[in-house]
């Protein structure tokens, strides 16, 4: 058998998803879910402007319903400093859902 190449990926180990922020896999029980990535970046683009947000806080592994797909998952959540938005790292979208601020 041949080793794995570092180019390749594995599909229930991801970690280029979420701007680098959380880590994607596969839970004991199969469903998917998001880990907080350590060291992660501190800043990510907006998705509008693509001006850098410095990020505050990270929450992973939250028990929580997606706002893009209505979906229930073990997520993430990621706030930003002077930004009231927040982002929802959903492990079945595999991608960051902004939300609206306050």
């Amino acid at each position: 058998m041949n080793p794995r190449s570092q180019t390749e990926t594995d599909p229930l180990d991801r970690t280029d998803l979420y701007h680098g922020l959380f880590h994607w896999h596969a839970g004991q029980d199969g469903s998917p879910r998001v880990s907080r990535r350590s060291p992660s970046p501190t800043t990510v683009p907006c998705p509008t402007t693509g001006r850098l947000l410095r990020v505050a806080t990270l929450d992973a592994g939250a028990a929580a319903i997606c706002p893009a797909c209505a979906s229930r998952g073990q997520g993430g959540f990621v706030s930003f400093e002077g930004d009231l938005r927040m982002a929802y790292a959903c492990p079945q979208c595999r991608e960051l859902v902004w939300m609206a601020g306050s």
